[in-house]
């Protein structure tokens, strides 16, 4: 699909998507993260490059990756844009188009938790990492004492907890953008 088409998947897919059209460039988002050095682009770079239609770069990039939804960004937007949220949907797109960084783990992460949230309504940490585990097997191995250590403690479940009223989450994960 060519970068204009993204670019246009991108605006319309959710209701703020052409909020990032209101972007001053100021960089308080880039400011806010604290990640903004392990990404490829900073947020602010990101919304340069989508609107300028880099729309294979932006899904290329590790940067929403690296988004841990701590929503400092959001809070000190002075145009109140979205940014975690776009970042979810930049995400989506992402794995949607095949475009992840090849090095990149977390999606592998990204789907064994949204696996886990279809499922149950809830994340259940060891079968995340169990599921995750599957992927990256050296790392699940190298967990296993911390586990241990969680489970004598009863820190750690092992069994899924469900929601109490399915139709609910089942309204929730029906509901776009």
């Amino acid at each position: 699909m060519a970068d204009v088409n993204l670019q246009s998947v991108f605006y319309g897919q959710t209701p703020y998507g052409k909020k990032i059209l209101t972007c001053i460039q100021c960089g308080t988002c880039s400011a806010s993260c604290p990640l903004t050095d392990q990404m490829d682009h900073a947020p602010r770079e990101i919304f340069a490059l989508i609107r300028d239609g880099e729309m294979t770069e932006v899904l290329s990039s590790n940067t929403p990756w690296y988004c841990v939804s701590c929503y400092q960004c959001m809070a000190r937007c002075p145009r109140q844009i979205p940014v975690t949220d776009m970042m979810y949907t930049l995400k989506q797109m992402a794995l949607s188009q095949g475009l992840i960084p090849k090095s990149q783990k977390m999606p592998d992460m990204y789907h064994a938790f949204s696996a886990l949230i279809s499922r149950f309504g809830r994340v259940t940490e060891s079968l995340v990492m169990a599921l995750y585990g599957v992927r990256h097997p050296l790392e699940l191995a190298d967990n296993i004492p911390l586990a241990v250590r969680l489970f004598l403690r009863n820190r750690l479940l092992f069994l899924p907890q469900q929601v109490n009223d399915r139709s609910k989450l089942e309204t929730i994960l029906s509901t776009k953008g």
